[in-house]
Order: C-alpha cells, then structure tokens, then sequence
C-alpha cells in the first residue's frame, strides 16, 4: 500500500509559492490534501504551511494569509528601519533583523491553542534545531515526545532563522508517577515515553514521596522499560510512590540550518514506521530557487559583517538541493520535485530572492511567476502522473 509523504520546504515569504502549488494540487484531487497525504513534512515557513495543511485548512485561506498577514510577520525592510530601535536597544548593535513578536501573534491567531497530538487526519513532521545540545529537533504528532507543545510554538520554534529572528526558548516538561528504582536508576509507568533516549539530558526532579526534593540528570534512558539511568546515585531511592517532574530547556532555531527541505527526515520516520522504499512516494515543494550569485571574489573577500545575512540563504538554498539529491536517489521516479528558479523569465517581472521582501507587489509577482511555472504542459503531465499513480 502506498505511503504518500508531502514536503514542504522552508523560504520564508516565499512560502507563497508552495502555498499556491498546494491550491492548484487540491483542485486535482477528490479529498482534501490532509487524507490524501498519509504524512506531511515541514520546516520554517513550511512548517506553517504543513501545520495547516495537516489541520485542513484551505491552500486559498493559506495564500491569503501570507497576502494579508505577511507585512506583520517581516514589517519592513532595511535593518535601519527606525521600528527596529527596540530591538538595538535590547540586544546590541547586531540583534536579529526582526521581533518574533509578529510571527507569533499571527500563528497564535491561525492555531489557537490547538497542540500537535490534537493533528489526527496525517501524521506532520516539523523540524527545527537546538543549539544547547547542537542538534536536530523533530516534532511528530504520532510520538509522545513534543505533543503538548502548540502548534503555533512548534512552528515558531521551526521559522525562528538566525539574524533574522531571536532563538525561541521551549521548555519540555514531562510529569509522572515512578514504579519504582534503583541506587542509579528511576523506573517510569507505561505513560512515559516508549522511545530509546528520549529524556537524555533532561533534569528529573522528585517533587513528592519517597525522595522528594532530589535532583538529578538522566544520561541514559531505555525505552523499552521506561528506566532512567541518573548521573549521581539517589540519596534515597525513589519508589511507586514517588511523583517526579522532567525539565529540558532548548534554544531552538531555524530547521532550514539542518533541513530546509524535510523530505529524507520525512522517509526516514517512514522507513521508522515500517513502510519500505518500496511503499513510499514523496511530493517535495520549493520555494523558488536563488538566481542571486555570490561571486567568486565577494566569496573570497568577504568577512564576518559581509556573510551575516548572505550565509542564511546559501545554507538554506545548499540544504534544499541536499536532501532533494538524497531523496532522488532512494525513490527515484516515485518522487517529484516542484521548483523553479526566482527570476523574471516566468512573467517578466522582477522577484526579490529574499525571504523576508513581505511587500504586496513582491508576493503578487511570486505568485503569477508560481501560477506560470504550474502551466508548463511538462509540469502538468508530471504532477498528474504523480497524483494518480500508485505502487504495487
């Protein structure tokens, strides 16, 4: 049975251009994107689009999101915009370009309060990254790990691109009751998570009964027994009735610096639920590709200041092709890749590569360029094939 993955990169106000691919899609389609799609993957502004998705929300309502709510999210241009002296004022001459203020009011107003293991019609994948522990974060709405988290936080947490928006802090929290112990160790109930290292590095504190008010670090976890494994021995070992409290605090970025396009994060937990190469199809959407170059000789000359906003784009743009490279080796022909270049070719209007160029000429440019790269008579016969095929 076949195991339709959706992809959907990261690229800011550029998320217009999947937003309007999903809108033309659902027109081909007898069932909305989130029952046809057994899975749907994002990251940064791909996540929002993902979270929506996967919600069932409407391309059309999405597209008119980033029309009307855009200009809040990047509410202007030019680092020396005088709405950016609170941010100078806060952190220093180099604070990010922008507030995360506007992001998060306008996906609290899209969310609500609604968590990610309230997303039952898919499965939806985000990604982010932690610079505390330097890795990967991967949200899913089918592990216990991250499903009190808000939508609206996990998206945060995955649009959050350095020197454009603060690091996001999230504070995992998990409570419970113990079944019991040893000198180094704490056994959980059935109710924790069943996930190998799954509170690696988080701190466990006994709030009530047997050995309250000791405070350890777990630095192993098996999840097959739910036993934790504590760096210092307990001073009294925690019983069935003890009550404990787990804490981690990470400082999340931008998923784009690990993967802009989630599509190999996205196989892998499929290869991880038991599908085979063989069940899997993946539909990837881009958010339009750089055209802008870097030349050789600003390559080379460039320094810290040069770099600082440049390098986002580049690491953004090489992490797309990346993972598009990985995914079209495994899948092969049961994987489609919809992108095209950022120029004036598609309409004869200019496009701003940027990911923060919110202005409503920019967004109607990205959007006719979008609408004229769908019309392509090869486009067309790919994403029919794609859409109607299945694997045996």
């Amino acid at each position: 049975m076949t195991f339709r993955i959706l992809s959907l990169d990261g690229g800011g106000i550029r998320g217009v251009v999947s937003a309007t691919m999903l809108a033309a899609i659902a027109q081909q389609l007898s069932v909305p994107l989130n029952q046809y799609f057994d899975m749907i993957a994002g990251t940064s502004t791909g996540s929002i689009l993902a979270a929506a998705i996967a919600m069932g929300l409407s391309p059309r309502n999405i597209v008119e999101l980033y029309l009307k709510k855009g200009s809040r999210i990047f509410p202007y241009e030019s680092i020396w915009s005088l709405q950016r002296v609170g941010l100078v004022a806060k952190y220093g001459i180099s604070a990010p370009k922008y507030s995360d203020e506007g992001l998060i009011a306008v996906l609290k107003e899209e969310f609500k309060d609604i968590k990610l293991s309230e997303v039952d019609a898919t499965k939806l994948l985000i990604v982010s990254y932690d610079t505390i522990n330097r890795e990967p974060i991967i949200f899913k709405s089918w592990r216990k790990k991250f499903v009190e988290v808000p939508l609206w936080e996990a998206c945060v947490c995955s649009s959050s691109a350095p020197t454009y928006f603060p690091a996001h802090p999230l504070l995992r929290k998990d409570e419970g009751r113990a079944v019991g112990g040893t000198p180094t160790t704490i056994v959980f109930s059935e109710e924790a998570s069943g996930d190998k290292d799954d509170y690696n590095r988080m701190q466990i504190e006994i709030t009530d009964k047997t050995g309250k008010g000791q405070i350890r670090t777990i630095i192993d976890y098996v999840g097959e027994t739910r036993a934790a494994t504590v760096d210092v021995p307990w001073d009294v070992i925690p019983d069935d009735t003890s009550i404990y409290t787990i804490r981690l605090l990470y400082s999340t970025i931008d998923g784009g610096v690990a993967a802009n396009n989630p599509t190999a994060s996205a196989i892998a937990e499929a290869l991880r639920l038991g599908y085979e190469v063989k069940d899997i199809t993946v539909l990837s959407l881009g958010t339009g590709s750089f055209t802008r170059p870097i030349s050789l000789e600003d390559a080379r000359e460039w320094g810290a200041a040069e770099w600082a906003l440049p390098i986002i784009d580049v690491i953004f743009d090489a992490s797309s092709d990346m993972n598009d490279y990985i995914a079209r080796q495994i899948l092969d022909e049961y994987y489609l890749r919809l992108q095209f270049d950022l120029d004036s070719r598609w309409t004869g209007k200019p496009i701003n590569n940027d990911i923060d160029d919110a202005s409503p000429e920019n967004i109607r440019n990205l959007i006719e360029a979008t609408n004229a790269y769908l019309s392509q008579q090869q486009v067309q016969q790919s994403l029919k094939n794609f859409l109607h095929s299945e694997k045996i």
